[in-house]
């Protein structure tokens, strides 16, 4: 591309990047009403959802290489696109389930949607921004209003599939799919960042493959990079957990479903807050932001199942359930309005994808164990009792992760090695 034509690039994706990504960050009307969607008017057991879940990542996990292939051979723009119509498909499977295998099924269509985005959106919005020294705080602050947008959006979104809920469970879903296919029409108006050099190429799978390939020794030889991934693993692993362990913990306690998706909506309005604070909270933890971020929400969690126990005979203890869920819910606003900006320090267009889908493929392999067992437990204990044990086992993995962490991430970039910063923008325009 020339001058122009980049920089005119660079002015439509920075301006339009925020506000698609306010709807489209992820399900509109959807989550919290999920669970209640598939128990109560499904008919599918609490065990089973989890499991669901848990098949989502576990899909995840061998879609990372075509996901990968997808995005190199359509661009970073096309792929966008394409994931969102396959998210339309997604939400209209989900309303016309009628089973486990038909969830499945949905699922799998879910996680493939999500695969391709999870590389796509963020490699599109780093090409993107000019290379400078300041690209970190942009992509961040970028990423920090379109969370907090959604966020903002997504708790009312709640309040109202709550509300239409209650009059027909099959309202939010379709609320959802209409505003799906808005996001589908709005992600035609970005300009494709990264042109091919030679479109007359193909692009073999087996390149793709040697590419990633690539890019997993990369992360294998950084000490930075390896510390990061356990981290985000760990985290999403509990936060996946918790989406659907919260709702069913109330539905536990007795509170009505209309009243749990406006609690829901209230509860969602912190993370809009968190990410706001993003830039805050990051200056005063610095190494230390995961790391509190994750005690949070273990913590969080094990708050939440204590109070559970004698909750349904003691309602006032319901408070406290829900402002465990109020820090539950900042850590999670939290945490993926911060965490894709450490992944994409000291990258380029180069090796970005490649970081995102070996990144992606750690946090599905976990997220999937996680939830495998995280079923398992609900389908033989109370909700209360599942939080307890999942809130401690979580706390003691991050506070071993904690220590792992100290010596191999946010240090100054300095104090990293060749290796580390091979893929550098700014040292390599130096």
């Amino acid at each position: 591309m020339v001058k122009d034509e980049i920089q005119n690039m660079r002015k439509n994706n920075m301006r339009i990047f925020p506000i698609y990504a306010k709807i489209s960050t992820d399900y509109l009307f959807y989550y919290t009403i999920d669970f209640l969607f598939l128990t109560q008017i499904k008919n599918i057991s609490a065990a089973d959802v989890v499991l669901a879940s848990s098949i989502k990542s576990l899909f995840g996990i061998f879609l990372q290489i075509p996901a990968n292939v997808i995005v190199e051979f359509l661009g970073r723009k096309n792929s966008i696109i394409l994931g969102n119509i396959l998210n339309c498909l997604y939400m209209v499977m989900f309303m016309m389930c009628g089973g486990l295998f038909d969830l499945t099924l949905a699922k799998f269509v879910s996680s493939l949607a999500k695969s391709i985005k999870e590389i796509a959106e963020p490699s599109l919005l780093n090409a993107s921004i000019p290379p400078s020294k300041y690209k970190s705080n942009i992509f961040a602050k970028i990423n920090a209003k379109a969370n907090s947008g959604y966020y903002m959006i997504g708790a009312i979104s709640r309040m109202i599939a709550g509300l239409l809920f209650a009059i027909n469970g099959y309202l939010p879903i379709i609320c959802s799919i209409i505003v799906l296919i808005i996001v589908s029409v709005m992600s035609m108006c970005f300009i494709e960042p990264v042109k091919k050099q030679n479109k007359s190429n193909e692009i073999s799978i087996k390149k793709q493959i040697t590419d990633i390939e690539e890019g997993f020794k990369f992360v294998m030889k950084s000490e930075r990079l390896k510390a990061l991934i356990l981290s985000a693993a760990l985290i999403v692993s509990l936060l996946d957990i918790l989406l659907n362990y919260q709702t069913s913990l109330l539905q536990d306690v007795k509170v009505p479903a209309s009243i749990i998706g406006f609690l829901a909506a209230v509860i969602s309005l912190t993370s809009s807050y968190a990410s706001k604070k993003q830039e805050d909270f990051h200056n005063k933890f610095r190494n230390k932001s995961l790391l509190i971020i994750a005690l949070m929400a273990s913590i969080g969690a094990t708050t939440a199942g204590i109070m559970g126990l004698k909750a349904e005979k003691i309602p006032v203890l319901v408070i406290i359930i829900l402002l465990s869920y109020v820090v539950q819910r900042f850590a999670h606003g939290m945490y993926y309005t911060i965490i894709n900006r450490y992944f994409r320090n000291f990258t380029n267009k180069d090796i970005d994808t490649k970081i995102f889908a070996v990144k992606n493929l750690f946090i599905n392999l976990t997220s999937a164990i996680m939830g495998i067992m995280a079923s398992f437990l609900l389908d033989k204990m109370s909700t209360a009792y599942c939080m307890i044990i999942v809130g401690v086992t979580f706390t003691i993995l991050y506070i071993l992760m904690g220590k792992y962490m100290k010596t191999r991430v946010g240090l100054k970039p300095e104090e990293y090695s060749e290796e580390e910063r091979k893929y550098d923008e700014l040292k390599i325009n130096i």
